[in-house]
Formats: C-alpha cells, structure tokens, sequence
C-alpha cells in the first residue's frame, strides 16, 4: 500500500512540475511577444511620420511647379501682347 501511495505522489508530482515548466515556457513566450510588439508599434510610429514628412514634401514640390507653371502661363501671355 505505501509503494502505490508513493508512486502516486511521486505520478502528481511529476504532473505538476510539467505544468509548472510548460506555465513558465507559455509566459516567457507571452512577455517575449509582448516585447515584440511593443518594438513594431514603435516602428510603425516611425514609418508613419515619415510618411507624413514624405507627404508634406511632395504637397511643397507640387505647390512650387503650379508655380512654375503659373509663371509659364504669365510669360507666354506677355509674349502673346
């Protein structure tokens, strides 16, 4: 009777210290995604202003060719009188 006491306990155990270390492998997992994520959203942040900045700079170039283009306009008509 105490060999099967003993070999249950020992079964139990066994059954809660592989639980343990698969509990600890699943958080390790949890905190290193969460670490990942973290970092993507950091990039994302940064690839969005630029995308930003990429914006503003291609609204001025084509502000400064409408002005180009106006001056075109006002030259051909002067020529034109």
């Amino acid at each position: 009777m105490k060999i099967k006491t003993i070999v249950t306990l020992s079964g139990i155990a066994a059954l809660l210290v592989g639980w343990g270390i698969t509990w600890a492998n699943q958080n390790a997992r949890i905190v290193a995604n969460s670490a990942s994520i973290n970092s993507l959203a950091g990039q994302v942040v940064n690839v969005s202003s630029q995308a930003t900045e990429a914006d503003k700079a291609i609204v001025r170039m084509e502000t400064k060719i409408e002005y180009i283009i106006k001056g075109i306009d006002e030259i051909k008509a002067e020529v034109k009188n």
